[in-house]
């Protein structure tokens, strides 16, 4: 196809991922995202972990276990690479099914190992208050993401390759001229593109009104998460119990939300203290030294994601140019995907990994015309 100019709307993980590996192809790139920081936005505030534990169907598990492999491939490739830390996820269930779960795990081809609750602390040497019975299983390749240095690391990256990176100016509108789309932004320039990449995370829908898209985003997804400082290192994996998820963040620090902790978050409100103590209390009961920690900080995260809860990648059939890559687990996946969306973008490969996840999937119908926006 060419070298062809092309814009990427967003400069948290999967943008900055994207930027990057279309710079490396020789492609003309411009990264544009309004917030003064790449990655400061979604990325900033999620929990932050390379997982594909929990990821259905078995497509999602499969993308999400490839972006495992691409952190850990870019990592070697760019050492020293501190965004990444391969401690490991460290889990177990108070579902009867949870064997089951584990099975289906290793018929699935995911490196796994189980230990006996009696067993666990001895081989893990954790500070943990396992289960009195049932399997514990580890998944030693999965880990945290510093999920900001990943996206400014990428960025400098891809500037060092010819990619042009504009931070603190937002996208205005988007236009078509000429057979290209025209990408306005607040501070009076505009890029003329033959390629749009929307990695706008939760304003999405944003950005694809402008093209006269359908919208594609479910409702915001709520969630407490809370930074915690500690006494030296009580943590050493990522921790997945029924009522708390766990992980280090570095020396004294951890970080923490649960599944069920949300369910009780009260509508449109910030980060009830109540709440708080709650997730500080259950975090406590699995790892007791996390009872004399402190709350650093703690904030009510809101969300959104493609509305089947499901990544959203690739091209959009109904506006020539425009592409979308948006995910929930946008921290695992930017790596993958953004390595598939430049080779569909520079030489049209449709890769199986992203194919289910077409955006495509939700409609061909125009919110608008893009004369309309023009």
């Amino acid at each position: 196809m060419g070298t062809r100019t092309t814009v990427v709307v967003g400069a948290g993980a999967i943008g900055a991922s994207t930027a990057f590996h279309l710079a490396r192809r020789g492609v003309r790139v411009h990264c544009v995202d309004r917030a003064d920081r790449a990655g400061s936005g979604t990325t900033a505030v999620g929990f932050g972990t390379a997982t594909a534990y929990r990821r259905f169907p078995k497509a999602y598990f499969d993308i999400n276990r490839a972006g495992i492999a691409e952190h850990t491939a870019l990592a070697d490739e760019l050492s020293p690479a501190r965004w990444w830390h391969r401690s490991g996820t460290v889990a177990w269930s108070d579902e009867e099914s949870f064997t089951g779960y584990l099975d289906l795990l290793t018929e699935w081809g995911c490196p796994l190992r189980r230990y006996s609750s009696l067993t666990a602390g001895v081989a893990l040497g954790e500070s943990v208050a396992f289960p009195a019975g049932g399997p514990v299983a580890m998944l030693p390749d999965e880990g945290w993401i510093d999920a900001v240095d990943y996206a400014e690391r990428l960025l400098v990256e891809a500037r060092s390759l010819g990619a042009t990176v504009t931070l603190g100016t937002a996208v205005e509108s988007i236009s078509l001229a000429d057979g290209q789309l025209h990408v306005h932004l607040a501070d009076g320039r505009h890029i003329p593109a033959d390629v749009l990449i929307n990695a706008t995370g939760s304003a999405a829908d944003d950005i694809a009104e402008m093209v006269g898209a359908r919208p594609f985003l479910g409702p915001p997804r709520r969630s407490l998460i809370a930074h915690l400082l500690v006494d030296g290192e009580p943590l050493r994996h990522i921790l997945r119990a029924p009522d708390i998820s766990i992980r280090p963040d570095g020396p004294g620090r951890v970080v923490m939300r649960s599944d069920r902790v949300d369910k009780l978050l009260p509508a449109n409100a910030g980060a009830d203290p109540e709440l708080v103590k709650e997730l500080l209390d259950r975090a406590a009961r699995v790892v007791p030294l996390l009872g004399s920690g402190t709350v650093r900080d703690a904030e009510v995260v809101a969300a959104r994601c493609p509305r089947d809860e499901l990544p959203s990648v690739g091209p959009l059939a109904a506006v020539p140019g425009y592409y979308e890559a948006v995910a929930s687990a946008g921290v695992t996946l930017a790596p993958v995907f953004g390595r598939l969306l430049a080779e569909h973008v520079v030489d049209g490969t449709v890769s199986g990994l992203i194919a289910p996840f077409s955006p495509n999937r939700f409609g061909h119908e125009l919110a608008d015309s893009l004369a309309d926006h023009g």
